[in-house]
């Protein structure tokens, strides 16, 4: 056995038996399966235990803590709420809020992981980085700015919340090297610099864009625009908690997202997103991500799913860093399927993306009942692009059947909208509209 497996093996026994002693939440779910901790002494004994932790798990811990203990991070929370010094949540866009708790080394651990991820993608000290995520309690927000301060980058932390003309009207006077955003919010930064600047994208000096949030910078026709919209590279990077942290080189074609964390920081496992069996991980297997956490104190994760599929990758990359690398498909929440067809909003997204100018990039999938089963046809409404008339509408509408006809194996009913009918957003784009 390798130095690192004993490593990474006897992480997971200190994990098992943390969570088992300080979690009531986790030690009946591990009773629940049947097991103790002198069950799990092995990265591969962790595939005995079921998924212990969802994302629904986590919004109801949250609200039992908060009428019961006083505070909103779950009943999972392990270490003593003193020790809590910082919290970030998700945006909360389809609901509650899930907050995330750090302890100083819940911290550290998380500016060390951010820090490889940066300079991963060639940022280095001394480098002008302009933060265009929502700063408020967001994953991407402040863990961001600190770690790029940690690592010796200089932050400018503007935040989405300043707005579209606020932002590049301090990108034109301090000239970052740097933009952090999500791939929404970079392409609709590209289509606002001429109307609020009066000079392209590509005028700023931009020469690195690290997006997260959202699938975008790791799909090809986003990825191309965002490049040739900035005159950047662009990287996909996901993590920013429980020690995951994954981050895209400049590999063309896009090779997914390197795990830069693996060695020291988190397990990566995968289940069959229906029956939930293990999957083995070999090149180009997919499955729903299961994560366990190696060295986080706040809320551990010992078999976590928040529902994201992902592909992996073993094979070697271009770029000839070693390590397996991911794509996240989408969330078992967003899959569709149509007629037996397994359909994902970010690969309609692509597909749409493609048929720019035609296509300003914006749509909804219409969903008048809840999924994942959609009865024909697939309801989709495309904004057309800036400029585009009704019979450039109508050849869209063309395009796009015949391309998901081909590609995806469905016909969809189009709404062709005018420009400007979606609201643009900071944030993660609304990719699906429920009216059920």
């Amino acid at each position: 056995m390798s130095d690192l497996a004993a490593i990474r093996d006897e992480r997971v026994r200190h994990t098992v038996n943390y969570v088992w002693e300080n979690s009531r939440f986790y030690r009946d779910r591990i009773k629940d399966a049947g097991a103790e901790p002198g069950d799990i002494q092995t990265v591969a004994d962790l595939e005995k235990l079921p998924i212990l932790l969802h994302k629904d798990d986590e919004r109801i811990l949250q609200e039992a803590s908060r009428a019961e203990l006083g505070h909103p991070f779950g009943e999972h929370l392990c270490a003593p709420l003193e020790s809590v010094v910082s919290v970030a949540s998700t945006s909360g866009t389809t609901g509650v809020p899930t907050f995330y708790a750090f302890t100083a080394n819940d911290v550290a651990t998380t500016d060390e992981l951010w820090g490889r991820a940066f300079r991963f993608a060639g940022i280095r000290p001394g480098d002008t980085a302009l933060h265009g995520f929502g700063l408020s309690m967001f994953l991407a927000g402040v863990p961001i700015v600190r770690a790029l301060e940690r690592m010796g980058a200089r932050p400018v932390p503007v935040g989405a919340e300043s707005g579209s003309e606020k932002l590049l009207r301090i990108a034109e006077l301090v000239r970052p090297r740097v933009l952090a955003c999500t791939p929404s919010y970079a392409t609709y930064l590209i289509e606002a610099a001429p109307k609020l600047l009066g000079k392209p994208a590509t005028e700023l000096g931009i020469e690195i864009i690290i997006c997260a949030g959202e699938p975008g910078a790791g799909l090809p026709e986003i990825r191309a625009t965002l490049q040739e919209g900035f005159g950047a590279k662009v990287f996909d990077m996901l993590g920013g908690a429980h020690g995951v942290m994954c981050a895209s080189c400049d590999s063309d074609p896009y090779n997914g997202m390197h795990v830069l964390g693996e060695d020291s920081a988190v397990i990566t496992q995968l289940v069959d997103q229906e029956t939930k069996t293990p999957v083995e991980i070999v090149d180009g297997a997919i499955g729903e991500r299961v994560k366990t956490s190696l060295r986080w104190e706040a809320q551990p994760q010992l078999r976590a799913s928040v529902g994201d599929i992902y592909q992996v990758f073993t094979s070697d990359c271009g770029c000839g860093a070693p390590g397996p690398r991911v794509k996240v498909l989408g969330r078992t929440d967003d899959l569709l399927i149509v007629k037996g067809v397994k359909v994902y909003p970010a690969a309609v997204k692509n597909l749409i993306q493609e048929l720019t100018p035609l296509a300003s990039g914006s749509f909804r999938i219409i969903l008048d009942e809840s999924g994942p089963r959609v009865v024909p046809p697939l309801k989709i409404s495309v904004e057309r692009g800036e400029g585009v008339d009704e019979v450039g509408g109508a050849e869209l509408a063309k395009k796009i059947e015949q391309f998901m006809h081909q590609r995806m194996s469905v016909r969809p009913e189009l709404t062709i909208v005018p420009f400007g009918t979606f609201e643009r957003t900071t944030l993660k784009e609304k990719l699906i509209e429920r009216r059920y």
